[in-house]
């Protein structure tokens, strides 16, 4: 269960697309995230037995090392982001309703196949995890996320992985994404604190107050003045 609003915060086509579009823009860092990659890491980050704040996740989207430049498309960029990161925490629980998003794979490609950012991204979110999750369980419910979190990953790391043709690639992500949605119904099973909807940010910073010094209430861990408000 997510802690927002009913309200449906799914992207459309068009805005999927746009978000595509701005995390290959030079409005980010070179090492910004692909949408592939993105929401194999939202999955992660949406499924912690520990919720993850949205300053503790969003800054790594864009880069590693580099703060997310001001300009046109950013706020843009911030907003859609967030709200993919809601639409994923709420679509989780419907079998109908996520699935793994991944780019068709050029089979003689020597470096990036069908499932392998997803992947990076899935691994990427599992390291923002507590370090200490365990302890909001019981033993057997955090052995359970263990196994399934093995389970996810587990094709993955085959010797014979580079080999796998798509279609085998295919089916890896589709039983990686059966898991997922095991943890979270594990999740909500073990009564662990909702998920905080990030979108919500984005209406206190336009309707409440905020001084230009603090930080940006859309989590991106800079001051609202070179984030959100920097156009006022």
């Amino acid at each position: 269960m997510v802690d927002m609003d009913d309200a449906d915060v799914s992207l459309s086509e068009a805005e999927l697309d746009e978000l595509e579009s701005l995390l290959a823009s030079d409005a980010v860092p070179d090492d910004c995230m692909s949408l592939e990659m993105l929401d194999g890491y939202l999955a992660a980050v949406t499924v912690s037995p520990r919720p993850l704040e949205t300053v503790e996740w969003l800054p790594s989207v864009w880069s590693d090392t580099e703060a997310l430049p001001t300009g046109g498309g950013v706020q843009r960029l911030l907003t859609l982001i967030l709200r993919y990161h809601d639409e994923i925490a709420q679509t989780l629980g419907d079998p109908d309703g996520w699935e793994p998003f991944c780019y068709a794979s050029d089979e003689t490609a020597d470096e990036v196949r069908l499932g392998d950012e997803w992947m990076t991204g899935f691994e990427l979110g599992l390291e923002l995890w507590d370090e200490d999750w365990r302890e909001d369980l019981e033993a057997h419910d955090a052995d359970t996320f263990e196994d399934l979190i093995e389970k996810a990953m587990t094709p993955w790391t085959a010797e014979d992985m580079e080999q796998a043709d798509d279609e085998t690639r295919i089916e890896w992500l589709t039983a990686t994404a059966a898991t997922v949605r095991a943890i979270h119904h594990l999740r909500d099973a073990c009564g662990l604190p909702p998920v905080p909807a990030a979108a919500q940010a984005i209406a206190i910073a336009t309707a409440a107050p905020v001084g230009r010094n603090d930080p940006c209430p859309c989590g991106s861990g800079r001051k609202y003045k070179a984030c959100c408000g920097a156009d006022a």
